[in-house]
């Protein structure tokens, strides 16, 4: 096979995941993009200073610090819709071509052909694509994640190369992958187990072994060192704790129903991710015995590590890394089926999955499917939360749609009182605003409904339910949450 085939189709992903993010140009942020949003400014009211940002929760909203710090200048140059989808396309181009380094790096277990379609495999599916526009840093922790376990089995595969670089190139890939999700703490054990599954192997290697062993020791200790730093709080860069980085949530709630959700949640990615290309996985082929060391080592720790965080269920996002190794089976089954079946199977994911990326990232086609897509909600840790939660472009017409009633009805000058907008405390308090979003001429305000009253005069109210007023004053319905107030 050509080295260009791989590379065109790598092209054409990237191409096809730019006209998607500039095609929701204006669709609004939500959920956790706005704290990336906030966090993103709040480095830049620091001078591009992280410190100040990673010590204060109220700043950092406790997540790690990278994406923030990374999409500031985007940000302060672009706003902070642009900046922060600028940075999540680039980033989640990185995962793509990483995915390409992990199928050339496991190239001996795959037949001809197999890097393109492992890199099909894993970048065609709508969750993937929503990376490119989410604001999300996933797309970026999925492209370290899938890079470590390359560098890992490059280890291993080609000790007579001088190891070295290698080794401080696998570290530096951990050590951006902790400053950006904390769940990069899992890597920190599965790319060693990897080369220790691989140890016997690698005696042949001689004089290059104790270099490996020793580089691979020193990057481990000194990234253990800068993780315990963190833990006892005295990490500038990273600190370890609170719910917004998942670490207060971390071991909370009943395992077994926290087990359950991983399995139904893991399933479900797949089948949205693979479909029609799951009958590969059927052939016998599909199973050699060089598998069992990535699966083990690599996809085994990533999803035990996940089993005890109760809110894995609902965020298929976190299993985006696990496409590829998902990958090294379909492409080695699909080589073994008969070309007939092979290329008709390849039509129908291609088919599926085009269908499935367009309904869930290009608002037009979501809006023709929404009556038969099933919310799939599941009332699992006190909370009603759908399992398709992860592909939000729901929750993005919602809030256009919100933000467009608030356009047509509030008339310039006039105040409108926004309450119990508390997403992740002050989250989303001002970014629509500064976005433009929002029109400058309204005076907003963000308030608690406990014991609210309107001032005197007409003013407008956006409430996530009726207003309950003691003041007897005239409340009008205007839709969306949105109520006009008068004497």
């Amino acid at each position: 096979m050509s080295a260009r085939a791989p590379r065109a189709l790598l092209a054409a992903l990237i191409l096809a995941g730019g006209l998607f993010t500039l095609a929701n140009r204006d669709l609004p942020l939500v959920r956790n993009s706005l704290v990336y949003a906030r966090a993103s400014e709040h480095v830049i009211e620091h001078g591009y200073n992280p410190l100040p940002v990673v010590a204060d929760s109220r700043l950092s909203y406790d997540k790690p610090i990278l994406y923030a710090f990374a999409s500031a200048p985007c940000v302060r140059a672009l706003g902070t819709h642009d900046g922060l989808r600028v940075t999540s396309f680039l980033t989640t181009a990185l995962y793509l071509c990483a995915l390409l380094h992990f199928a050339r790096s496991f190239r001996a277990l795959l037949p001809e052909g197999g890097e393109r379609l492992v890199l099909w495999f894993g970048a065609l599916g709508p969750c993937v694509f929503y990376q490119f526009w989410s604001a999300h840093p996933d797309g970026w922790f999925a492209a370290l994640a899938v890079l470590a376990w390359s560098l890992a089995r490059r280890l291993v595969t080609e000790p007579e190369r001088d190891p070295l670089s290698r080794v401080l190139a696998l570290g530096a890939t951990l050590f951006v992958a902790l400053l950006l999700k904390n769940y990069g703490l899992v890597l920190l054990f599965s790319c060693p187990l990897y080369v220790l599954w691989h140890l016997r192997a690698l005696r042949p290697a001689g004089a290059r072994l104790p270099r490996l062993g020793a580089g691979l020791a020193a990057v481990c200790a000194v990234l253990g060192a800068f993780v315990l730093l963190a833990w006892t709080g005295h990490n500038p860069l990273w600190r370890l704790e609170g719910e917004g980085g998942g670490v207060g949530q971390y071991g909370r709630g009943d395992q077994w129903p926290n087990a359950r959700g991983l399995g139904v949640g893991l399933g479900l990615a797949l089948l949205l991710q693979l479909h029609a290309a799951l009958p590969f996985a059927a052939r016998r082929a599909a199973w050699t015995r060089g598998l069992l060391a990535p699966l083990a080592c690599f996809g085994a720790p990533y999803v035990l590590g996940l089993m005890p965080f109760p809110t894995t269920f609902y965020n298929m996002r976190y299993f985006v890394p696990l496409f590829a190794l998902a990958a090294l089976p379909l492409a080695r089954g699909a080589a073994a089926c008969a070309r007939g079946l092979r290329r008709g199977l390849l039509l129908a994911h291609g088919l599926v999955a085009g269908l499935l990326i367009l309904v869930f990232n290009a608002a037009p086609a979501y809006r023709v499917a929404e009556p038969w897509i099933p919310r799939l909600e599941v009332n699992w840790i006190g909370v009603p939360l759908s399992l398709l939660d992860n592909l939000r472009m729901r929750l993005h017409l919602e809030q256009a749609a919100v933000l467009a009633r608030i356009d047509a009805e509030v008339p310039p000058g006039a105040a409108l009182y926004l309450l119990d907008v508390n997403y992740y405390r002050d989250a989303q308090q001002g970014v629509y605003e500064r976005a433009g979003l929002l029109r400058a001429d309204i005076d907003t305000h963000y308030v608690s409904s406990r014991g609210f009253e309107p001032p005197e005069g007409e003013v407008y109210l956006w409430s996530p339910g009726p207003p309950r007023l003691s003041s007897g004053r005239a409340v009008t319905d205007l839709g969306l949450g949105l109520y006009r107030c008068a004497p």
